[in-house]
């Protein structure tokens, strides 16, 4: 009897094959290419088992496609998430992406258009015939993606995240440097890491917070228990930018 194989899923999260795509994309922005150059330009020696689950992981959130000839190219939904104008189209590519994959498409419609909880999630994969190893790695990264669309896409549920002049979009994100020609050099790691917290300013009806370097500042009310739960999921991804003890962190 042959060894039992889960579904098929990305085997990265959203944010991953994002940054993976933008890397084929700068180098050769939507020619068609063999999937051996994309591995390489990806940084692995050709097509091995590694770099064919990357690679399958960007056509399935829909970041790359394969052609006619069996070549693969950046889309233009990956395009509007690296260059798309204005912010709003980022934020839907964003959002369409995290839904392409036909797992996560069928996790959304079973339950509703709902995020339900890991166990609720795990009791589904189980049921599509995952095995425990599977189900796992599927639910880290579906919870991964989840919480990356929410932050820097188009919730369906919640509505949109954020305004464009309060969120930093997918753009600065995937470039990772921010622009800071009048900074001097000792000075641009507190700017990244300053800009780094700022990005992550949510604000979502009367539930406002602000992580910064100072802290967390948590602000409003409200009486909706969707938006509650909301903005609960949206703190717990902030609790490991917080030091354990709430204190100062000493020198050495």
């Amino acid at each position: 009897m042959g060894r039992m194989r889960s579904p098929n899923f990305p085997a990265l999260s959203l944010e991953e094959s994002i940054n993976s795509a933008k890397v084929i994309w700068d180098k050769n922005r939507k020619a068609p290419i063999a999937r051996e150059a994309a591995a390489k330009d990806l940084g692995y020696s050709g097509l091995t088992g590694r770099s064919m689950q990357v690679l399958g992981a960007l056509n399935q959130f829909g970041l790359v496609a394969i052609t006619s000839k069996g070549l693969t190219r950046v889309t233009e939904l990956a395009e509007e998430i690296f260059i798309g104008f204005p912010e709003d189209v980022k934020r839907k590519a964003v959002t369409e992406a995290g839904r392409t994959p036909n797992l996560f498409r069928e996790i959304y419609e079973k339950f509703d258009g709902h995020i339900p909880g890991e166990n609720a999630i795990r009791s589904f994969l189980f049921q599509r015939g995952f095995t425990n190893e599977g189900v796992e790695k599927a639910l880290k990264t579906f919870s991964s993606t989840n919480r990356y669309v929410e932050m820097y896409g188009v919730s369906e549920s919640y509505g949109d995240v954020g305004d464009s002049d309060s969120i930093s979009g997918p753009e600065e994100i995937i470039q990772g440097k921010p622009v800071m020609d009048n900074v001097a050099p000792q000075q641009q790691e507190r700017v990244q890491t300053q800009q780094s917290l700022d990005a992550l300013f949510w604000n979502k009806g009367l539930l406002d917070f602000n992580l910064s370097s100072s802290g967390l500042v948590v602000t409003g009310k409200t009486n909706s228990a969707k938006e509650l739960k909301a903005f609960a999921a949206k703190l717990q991804t902030l609790a490991d930018l917080l030091p354990e003890d709430g204190g100062e962190e000493t020198g050495h």
